[in-house]
């Protein structure tokens, strides 16, 4: 992977395929990498052979990029941030985002705050529209949990099956912004969105109704699994066949 140096001088690892047309930026999932989430399912290698300039990078404190350890450097929507700066070292006038879970909530941040994103494509992505704000006490329980090896998966007894650096995954959680966004951000993205959330995770359509212009397709799988169901990178395909 290439690496380049984010606003803060936190360097982030990148694999650019090049080409033309609107690239095509993915971010993985909280905890995850490009290669955990993209490589390893098989989704970058179907979306590569399509002929589009695929984009991906590891976003700060994930895979092969620096891991900071103090709060700080989460803060102020920073990966939204990296997004920005490594779609300004690369010359790119606009860009399709493809969040997973963490990455769709990273995704949304840098359209909220961005005028180049063309469109979102967003998996594992849910709203938080009763319990919209985390508070600071379970903020804290999860930070101790992280450090502890003890962080619980939302709908099972185990654990998660975490590869990285607990101490910059900690970090992450303290450093963030809750909630990410609010429903008046979510209503003023204005770009085209495609949310695919699995048969397990929150209703697609209903996450789909906080934008004003966006659909919702589910497919089977949960959380985890949505990214490896066949019709996956079809429907990715579809949705910026059609922007073009």
């Amino acid at each position: 992977m290439e690496k380049l140096r984010s606003f803060d001088g936190v360097e982030l690892a990148f694999t650019d395929t090049g080409g033309e047309g609107a690239a095509l930026i993915m971010l993985h999932g909280f905890t995850g990498s490009s290669r955990i989430n993209w490589v390893d399912t098989g989704v970058y290698g179907k979306l590569a052979e399509s002929g589009r300039r695929i984009v991906m990078f590891d976003a700060r404190g994930h895979g092969e990029s620096d891991k900071p350890h103090n709060s700080y450097s989460y803060w102020n929507r920073a990966m939204a941030r990296d997004v920005n700066e490594l779609a300004e070292n690369l010359g790119l006038r606009e860009y399709d985002l493809l969040g997973y879970s963490m990455g769709a909530k990273v995704s949304i941040e840098t359209a909220v705050r961005y005028t180049n994103v063309r469109s979102l494509t967003l998996t594992g992505l849910s709203i938080y529209d009763c319990d919209w704000k985390l508070g600071e006490a379970e903020r804290r329980e999860r930070v101790s949990e992280m450090l502890e090896g003890k962080l619980k998966k939302k709908k099972d007894t185990g654990e998660f099956n975490i590869e990285g650096d607990r101490k910059a995954f900690a970090a992450r959680l303290e450093g963030s912004i809750f909630p990410e966004y609010t429903h008046s951000d979510l209503r003023n993205i204005k770009t085209p969105v495609l949310v695919i959330n699995g048969t397990q995770n929150y209703d697609a359509k209903k996450a789909a109704s906080f934008f004003p212009n966006a659909r919702g397709v589910t497919l089977d799988g949960d959380h985890h699994s949505v990214i490896t169901h066949e019709n996956f990178t079809k429907e990715i395909l579809d949705f910026l066949d059609k922007l073009d």
